[in-house]
């Protein structure tokens, strides 16, 4: 249960940007498992404006990825969401902001962006150029490991073996802000309910 409050008090912290007056109103935080193995916890602030979500990776399942890889990652998978404003993938975690009335929708797409990505050749070298200019500009502050030289030497195929240790046993997801518990949990099993522990993704390899 420690372990539990201590990350739901770290992923309020990052998204201390989205929820207004946090800490009044809010709830008793909701923590359980999905049978697939992802851990979900749920926190209800009737003074939030609006539902938030943050996806996060269990440090301690990927302990031996390469320098940079999950900040590639995201900038990847940021391609696959770049017309939407509502969701988006930094540090450590895939993030979402939207009302309650849309929680189901907008969490089925980033969860569908998770789960099946396309990671080929092209959206690898856009995400990596993006990535590469980020560092050249120097307009937030990464982890000293990320850095041009780290960047510049991971391959597609890093990128595609990282993202398939994904599974949802390795996996956190946080739900807070203006929400009904019942809806919430309603929403996590619809959008994330499916995902198979260990599953093998389908996802474009294709070099071009």
């Amino acid at each position: 249960m420690n372990i539990i409050k201590k990350f739901f008090t770290l992923s309020l912290l990052i998204s201390s940007a989205y929820i207004s007056n946090a800490q009044n109103g809010m709830s008793e935080p909701v923590d359980y498992t999905l049978k697939n193995g992802m851990k979900i916890i749920i926190s209800e602030n009737s003074r939030s404006n609006g539902a938030f979500s943050s996806f996060t990776l269990d440090s301690k399942s990927f302990q031996n990825k390469k320098d940079g890889i999950v900040e590639l990652l995201n900038a990847v998978l940021n391609e696959q969401v770049a017309k939407s404003g509502s969701i988006s993938f930094k540090d450590n975690s895939g993030r979402l902001s939207t009302s309650n009335a849309n929680l189901t929708e907008e969490l089925t797409k980033m969860a569908a962006v998770i789960q099946n990505a396309t990671i080929d050749q092209k959206t690898f070298n856009i995400g990596k150029a993006k990535l590469l200019t980020n560092l050249k500009l120097k307009d937030y502050d990464f982890d000293q490991a990320v850095n041009e030289e780290s960047i510049s030497a991971l391959t597609l195929s890093d990128v595609q073996a990282f993202y398939n240790e994904i599974s949802p046993e390795k996996t956190f997801l946080t739900v807070a802000g203006d929400i009904e518990l019942a809806n919430a949990k309603a929403a996590v099993k619809t959008a994330f309910g499916g995902w198979k522990k260990n599953s093998t993704r389908e996802m474009s390899t294709e070099a071009k």
